[in-house]
C-alpha cells in the first residue's frame, strides 16, 4: 500500500512539472512573437529614418547648388552696376590687367566645380553612412542567429538535478524551452542595436537640419542682397 501511494506522488509530482513547464514554454512562444513584432516595427521605422536621411541629404545638395548659382548671380548684378555707371554705356577693361582678370575668372570656375563635387561627395558619403547605420541590426542579428545552439551535454548535466524521473518528453520540452530563451535573448539584444541605430540616425538627421537652417539664412541674405543691387540699377 505504502508502494502504490508512493507511485501516485510520484505520478502526481510528474504532472505537476510537466504543467509548468508546458505553461512556460507557452510564454515563451508568446514572448518571441511579441519580439517578432517588435523587431518588424523597429525596421520599418528604420527604413524610414533611412529614406528620410536620403532626402535630407538631397535638399543640402540642392542648397549647395543654388548656393553656387546665387553667388554667380551675385557678382553678374555687381559688374552689370559696373557698366551701368559707365559714362559710355559698356565696361571698359584695362588691357594691362587682362591675364590678371582670366586667371581670377578661372579660379572662381574651379572653386565653383570643387563645391559641386564636394557637395555630391557629401551626399554620396552621407547616404553610405546611414544605409550602414541601418543594416548593422541586420549584421547582429545574423551574427546571434548563426553563433550555434549550446552544448546539449552541458544543459542535460546541468538540468538533471532538478528533474523528477524525467523522460524524453519531458527532454524535448525542456530543450525547446532552452532554445526559446536563447532566442529570448538574441531578440532582446537585436532590438537594442535597432534603437541605438534609430537614435544615431536621428541625430545625424538634426546635424544636416542644422546645416540646412544656417545654409538657407545665408542663401536668403545673398539673394536679398543681389535683388537690391538690381533694383538700384
Amino acid at each position: 500500500m505504502d508502494y502504490y501511494r508512493q507511485g501516485e506522488n510520484n505520478s502526481a509530482t510528474r504532472e505537476g512539472l510537466f504543467a509548468g513547464a508546458t505553461k512556460q514554454y507557452g510564454s515563451t512562444q508568446r514572448s518571441l512573437q511579441m519580439i517578432s513584432d517588435a523587431k518588424a516595427t523597429a525596421q520599418r521605422t528604420l527604413n524610414k529614418l533611412g529614406e528620410q536621411t536620403q532626402r535630407l541629404n538631397y535638399a543640402e545638395r540642392q542648397t549647395d547648388l543654388t548656393e553656387a548659382h546665387a553667388d554667380r548671380a551675385a557678382k553678374q548684378a555687381s559688374k552689370l552696376k559696373k557698366v551701368n555707371r559707365s559714362t559710355i554705356g559698356f565696361d571698359i577693361s584695362n588691357p594691362f590687367t587682362k591675364k590678371k582678370r582670366e586667371a581670377a575668372e578661372l579660379a572662381r570656375a574651379q572653386a565653383i566645380h570643387e563645391q559641386e563635387r564636394a557637395s555630391r561627395e557629401h551626399m554620396r558619403s552621407g547616404n553610405y553612412e546611414s544605409q550602414k547605420r541601418i543594416n548593422e541590426p541586420l549584421k547582429q542579428s545574423d551574427k546571434h542567429s548563426h553563433g550555434g545552439p549550446k552544448p546539449p551535454s552541458s544543459n542535460s548535466s546541468s538540468r538533471n538535478r532538478f528533474q523528477f524521473e524525467a523522460d524524453d518528453e519531458d527532454n524535448q520540452i525542456e530543450d525547446q524551452l532552452d532554445k526559446n530563451v536563447d532566442m529570448l535573448s538574441n531578440g532582446l539584444t537585436q532590438l537594442k542595436c535597432m534603437a541605438e541605430a534609430a537614435r544615431k540616425e536621428v541625430m545625424r538627421q538634426n546635424d544636416t537640419l542644422d546645416h540646412l537652417i544656417d545654409k538657407t539664412v545665408g542663401l536668403d541674405n545673398r539673394i536679398v542682397g543681389t535683388t537690391h543691387t538690381l533694383k538700384k540699377i
